[in-house]
């Protein structure tokens, strides 16, 4: 390398003209442009003394013409320390990996292949289904037949805990129900509660149970008491 070129122009636009008139007018190498701030830029050459000098000729015409020429200047058997300085090339770095890293790495590598493996299996579960339809249609037949009998059985539970616990509150009102007069009104008894008729019509006839005064209406159980009450005449 025998010099440097240096053209500093207003404009990227005139940096890029002039650039190509430094290439088209003689044999030199365009090593940088620098933008430096305020639309200032900084066009570096090299090659040749002679063939330098012609390209800052060109290059401050065709600046010149198309925006502002600020100053141009060459820089002959430029020193190489000068030269190291302006292209001085970084080395790439070597990234060193540590011991902990490469652990982790070879840690996500093994998960990676364990989740292949289960979605793979997943795949051969769900191909297996599909080839085995009529299998699957006869194993949901069946669940939902249990489901259905799970369901009768728990409604059988709760009707029987609800009849459990309304025959105890029967059984209270029997023991604080206390019959005086065997001959009943119509009237008075009409103003006794469902629960109160049936602990009479209990008391009257022992014999009947919960289960049968449990579907009587008021209206039948009035009946029932007075029929019950002229019995035991």
């Amino acid at each position: 390398m025998d010099a440097i070129g240096l053209i500093e122009v207003i404009g990227y636009v005139a940096a890029i003209e002039a650039s190509d008139a430094c290439l088209k007018s003689a044999n030199v190498n365009i090593v940088r442009v620098d933008k430096v701030g305020a639309g200032i830029v900084t066009l570096t050459i090299y090659g040749d003394v002679g063939a330098v000098k012609a390209a800052l000729e060109a290059g401050e015409i065709a600046a010149s013409r198309v925006g502002t020429l600020r100053t141009s200047h060459i820089i002959p058997r430029i020193h190489n320390e000068v030269t190291n300085a302006l292209f001085k090339t970084k080395e790439p770095k070597v990234c060193e990996v540590s011991e902990d890293k490469e652990k982790n790495f070879e840690i996500t590598l093994e998960i990676a292949d364990n989740v292949s493996k289960n979605l793979l299996e997943k795949e051969n579960v769900i191909l297996d289904v599909n080839e085995n339809s009529g299998d699957t249609e006869n194993l949901y037949s069946d669940i939902d037949k249990t489901n259905k009998k799970i369901e009768t059985v728990d409604d059988s539970l709760t009707e029987a805990n609800e009849e459990k616990i309304e025959n105890t509150n029967d059984k209270e009102v029997l023991e604080q129900v206390k019959i005086e007069n065997s001959d009943f009104d119509r009237d008075d008894l009409s103003k006794n509660s469902v629960k109160k008729l049936k602990a009479m019509a209990k008391k009257l006839d022992s014999s009947i149970t919960y289960k049968d005064l449990n579907v009587l209406k008021k209206e039948e159980l009035i009946n029932l008491v007075k029929k019950l009450s002229r019995r035991d005449r």
